[in-house]
């Protein structure tokens, strides 16, 4: 699952960057450490403005329960997976399909109610 989670935070870094550019410093996902496979604790959202976290954190949140995690924050303690910048160094094909997944995935768990994916909407 480790794997699985890392290539999931880190496609969702990139369609976040993709909606809101320059704002996402990193993004870091916490487990518990006893967490069943596809359950994360927290998303956690470094960002350069403050008053877009929350925003940030909502959407992240939604893009990766469309992947298929479950979130479960019930206070213990965690360990964190941190995605920094890696995106800026994949291609713009890479970047592309990483955005397109992700914009997919919340089309397909909505029900198709975002009337397809976006990149003008915030």
């Amino acid at each position: 699952m480790g794997k699985q989670l890392e290539a999931d935070a880190l496609a969702v870094a990139i369609w976040l960057e993709a909606r809101a550019p320059g704002i996402l410093v990193r993004l870091e996902i916490q487990r518990h450490y006893c967490c069943e496979d596809h359950e994360i604790a927290y998303v956690v959202p470094h960002v350069t403005e403050r008053q877009k976290r929350r925003k940030l954190r909502a959407k992240a949140e939604m893009a990766l329960q469309a992947l298929g995690w479950t979130l479960k924050s019930e206070g213990r303690d965690v360990w964190s997976i941190f995605v920094h910048s890696e995106w800026r160094t994949l291609s713009a094909h890479q970047r592309l399909a990483a955005i397109s997944r992700v914009g997919n995935a919340m089309n397909e768990s909505s029900g198709g109610a975002l009337g397809g994916y976006d990149m003008r909407k915030g």
